[in-house]
């Protein structure tokens, strides 16, 4: 990997001295995994122009040395835009509309959250500590939504006996926890290829996976190792020092429910059930959901 990264960061370069040099662009940046310093045989280079004025310029791939050279243009209006929500997090139960906007562009503050300026011959990076930490807070927010709708998936089709569909969705639930360790971690959620590199060592690799004929499902103490992954990694971005009490009086914690938080507080959420739990309590049941069947 190393080599392949070390081609394409030479030719990055070349390719944005020239651009700057003829005043293509204000700014050029390196985005995506080739900025994090990762690459593979066939990674194309991809590079953002910022450009000033009321129409942006639509860029053509190039080929260079034999590898795609894929330059993207945006304003500095659409990047302000960006970094502004990197720099809150106001979600609300009853007030979603930051945290549609914030899902439906998470692809481009991974960009942002990746991107390297080119000036005086070298990369440095765009983004400040606390719009880094923004990220964070939402690229897991975002992850533990996605593992809340596949486990409603889950609890559905094992209460309709599809176990085989059960075993898929299981599989792409193993792919969003990987990429919530990699962002509890503070790293950015790259492609799937490279959330193995970037979520090494997780906070628990135990996948989620049910058996057969449903036996595991309905005990659900196999779903437990998913509970506490996607708690501890929100704890990493809203940690709290209260003591553990009580856990809510729900049938079986470990049937389906996870826990996610929004700028109003914790809630565990099963369906569209939404639980709303204080931090001592979110403790108790962490610590319920802890104590694993044998």
């Amino acid at each position: 990997m190393k080599a392949a990264v070390h081609h394409r960061m030479r030719i990055a370069a070349g390719a944005a001295a020239e651009m700057l040099s003829s005043g293509t662009a204000d700014q050029v940046w390196l985005e995506g995994a080739l900025a994090c310093g990762f690459a593979h045989a066939a990674s194309d280079i991809d590079l953002r122009g910022i450009v000033g004025g009321a129409e942006l310029p639509r860029w053509g791939s190039r080929m260079v040395d034999g590898i795609r050279v894929d330059p993207q243009a945006s304003s500095p209006q659409e990047i302000a835009e960006l970094r502004q929500l990197l720099r809150t997090f106001d979600v609300r139960r009853d007030d979603l509309t930051s945290f549609r906007q914030a899902r439906r562009a998470m692809h481009e503050l991974m960009c942002l959250r990746t991107a390297l300026s080119y000036r005086d011959g070298a990369w440095h990076p765009i983004l400040t500590s606390e719009e880094c930490e923004g990220y964070r807070r939402w690229a897991v927010a975002d992850q533990a939504e996605v593992a809340a709708s596949l486990a409603e998936d889950l609890v559905g089709l094992l209460e309709s006996r599809l176990f085989e569909s059960a075993h898929v969705v299981c599989r792409k639930l193993e792919t969003c926890l990987l990429a919530l360790d990699a962002a509890a971690s503070g790293h950015p959620v790259l492609g799937a290829k490279w959330l193995p590199l970037l979520a090494r060592p997780a906070i628990n690799t135990v996948a989620p996976s049910v058996s057969d004929d449903g036996t595991r499902g309905d005990s659900w103490a196999w779903f437990r190792p998913t509970q506490r992954r996607i708690t501890l990694a929100l704890l990493t971005c809203w940690p709290t020092d209260a003591t553990p009490g009580p856990p809510p009086a729900i049938a079986d914690p470990a049937a389906g429910w996870l826990p996610q938080r929004y700028a109003d507080g914790w809630f565990l959420r099963l369906g569209d059930t939404h639980l709303p739990v204080d931090e001592s309590t979110l403790l108790g049941w962490l610590a319920a959901v802890s104590v694993d069947e044998q």
